[in-house]
């Protein structure tokens, strides 16, 4: 069932110095597990991405830094890194704001593995610089992050979505993918179980497979960053 998220009431546990993390998604979703990590300034944290999965993070607020093969790579607000599988990193906050960052792994531990993933190491994508696409036919505009013209795999598709004001989705599933909206700008009226439900920035909407939802603008201007893994769902209305 599909479920809003707040992200001010979400359980966070610490897992190191200034460093915590909260679930977003929940055992509903099979094909992606996202949280929310927040990094104080100063703090760092180490890690190794799964084997089978590749790894998303997207800068939420504040910056922060990885860490990749003696490389530092620095994540400014909005932008989008992909990291392959059993990739060793560090992420770090030399800032003096704290860091919020959306993790996404895809697929899960124990989540059936989509052979073709990630391949590129470590990359980051600025939002004003990711390849882009108009659909006029949809009143809407796509930033791709992980996509074949971006960070290319089959594993996850993510993009930062841009409505017009009479922008309207309407009410379908993807029955062979999971999906998560996060909104960066305006408020979204979400649909489903029934019921409308508003949205701004400050939250999520996560759909496992197969439930149905819809969207449109409750206030302007709307954009939005909206993950489905894996990459080849299929859309039913």
């Amino acid at each position: 069932m599909g479920r809003m998220v707040d992200f001010s009431a979400l359980a966070a546990g610490e897992t190191g110095t200034a460093v915590t993390r909260a679930a977003i998604t929940g055992p509903d979703t099979r094909h992606m597990s996202a949280e929310l990590l927040r990094l104080a300034p100063g703090a760092s944290v180490e890690a190794t991405v799964p084997a089978g999965a590749d790894l998303y993070l997207y800068a939420l607020t504040g910056a922060f830094r990885i860490v990749y093969q003696g490389t530092t790579l620095e994540v400014a607000q909005d932008a989008f890194a992909t990291l392959q599988e059993e990739s060793a990193y560090a992420l770090a906050n030399g800032g003096t704001n704290a860091a919020e960052i959306i993790s996404v792994l895809a697929p899960p531990p124990g989540g059936k593995p989509v052979e073709a993933g990630f391949r590129g190491g470590c990359a980051v994508a600025k939002r004003a610089g990711a390849p882009t696409a108009d659909v006029p036919e949809q009143k809407k505009r796509r930033i791709y992050f992980v996509d074949d013209a971006a960070a290319r795999s089959e594993r996850a598709h993510a993009m930062i979505v841009e409505y017009q004001g009479d922008t309207v989705t309407v009410m379908h599933q993807h029955p062979n993918a999971d999906s998560m909206f996060v909104p960066l700008t305006g408020k979204v009226r979400f649909t489903f179980d029934g019921r409308d439900h508003v949205l701004g920035r400050g939250g999520a909407t996560v759909f496992p497979a197969g439930d149905k939802h819809g969207l449109r603008v409750e206030e302007e201007p709307v954009s939005f960053l909206e993950f489905h893994v894996p990459a080849g769902y299929v859309t039913v209305k």
